[in-house]
């Protein structure tokens, strides 16, 4: 543990939506393994992991909202 009380081995998982009109789809979901917890900025980052895991064409830009699993 660190000097918070964190484990150091984090593992969290979100839930990722496609956003079609007013509707949220489950489309799967991404698993965050780090050493420490991402901030706010960079969770950016596991967006757009999620973006490219989860588009149907190459080009398709597509709306993604993340729901962390408790």
């Amino acid at each position: 543990m660190n000097k918070k009380g964190e484990d150091l081995d984090m593992e969290r998982l979100f839930s990722v939506y496609k956003i079609v009109g007013d509707t949220r789809i489950l489309v799967g979901g991404v698993v965050e393994r780090r050493r420490s917890r991402r901030m706010r900025s960079n969770q950016k980052a596991l967006v757009e992991i999620a973006k490219r895991k989860f588009k149907e064409l190459p080009e398709e830009e597509i709306q993604i909202v993340l729901e962390e699993e408790k």
